[in-house]
């Protein structure tokens, strides 16, 4: 069989009729799975039930974290940072900066909720 020329509709002998049949099939399937699952989790969306939501207060950290480190005037001088980091302040703002611009996802954005999520720091 030659795979370049093979048409998988070719291979059937479809009527007028045989999409409408088909979308009804379908239909029936997904009904029938869907009440399969009623009550039933299936996969992740959002929170799990009974499970505590922790507030990591993550907004006040990354707060704390800019005024002890990036600010003007940091808490920390540049050798406690450079003890911290492992690297000069210089150096890891350059990398945050490569990173943000080669990867959307390191890009400070809002959430459905229209709360700002963490930044690249």
């Amino acid at each position: 069989m030659n795979h370049s020329n093979f048409n998988f509709y070719d291979t059937f002998n479809f009527d007028d009729d045989t999409p409408v049949f088909a979308f009804q099939v379908a239909t029936v399937v997904v009904a029938e799975e869907e009440s399969n699952n009623q009550g039933r989790r299936t996969g992740y969306r959002g929170s799990i039930l009974g499970h505590n939501i922790v507030n990591h207060n993550r907004k006040e950290c990354e707060l704390r974290l800019y005024n002890d480190y990036f600010d003007e005037n940091p808490k920390f001088t540049e050798s406690q940072f450079r003890r911290r980091f492992r690297m000069s302040r210089r150096l890891f703002l350059r990398i945050a900066n490569v990173v943000e611009a080669h990867n959307p996802y390191f890009i400070q954005r809002t959430d459905a909720l229209g709360i700002l999520g963490l930044s690249c720091l």
